[in-house]
């Protein structure tokens, strides 16, 4: 059944390695889709209440003094049946793609 796998990629590279160890594996190009993420714009308001709410947290308690990471890019595979996902999935992760 046809389908459609998402992955984000912490680095635009290994983004790039896995879509070519895709296009490698046999997957066509137009089956294989790489979108960079653009940075989210933090305006004085955002900043705030970002301030706001890492000082309410104790800093031992939980992970909020150390700057979160976000994803630099994703990579959008089609594929056509259960094999071709578990194929996808597997090349997919080994470059570090995850769901989240």
């Amino acid at each position: 059944m046809p389908d459609t796998i998402h992955r984000n990629f912490k680095t635009v590279e290994d983004a790039e390695a896995a879509r070519a160890a895709l296009l490698d594996a046999g997957f066509s190009g137009s089956a294989v889709q790489l979108n960079l993420h653009s940075a989210r714009a933090s305006d004085t308001a955002t900043q705030a209440v970002e301030n706001i709410m890492e000082s309410m947290t104790p800093d031992d308690a939980d992970d909020t003094d150390r700057p979160s990471t976000h994803p630099a890019a994703l990579l959008t595979v089609d594929v056509d049946d259960s094999q071709q996902r578990e194929q996808a999935t597997a090349l997919m992760l080994r470059y570090g793609g995850t769901e989240a």
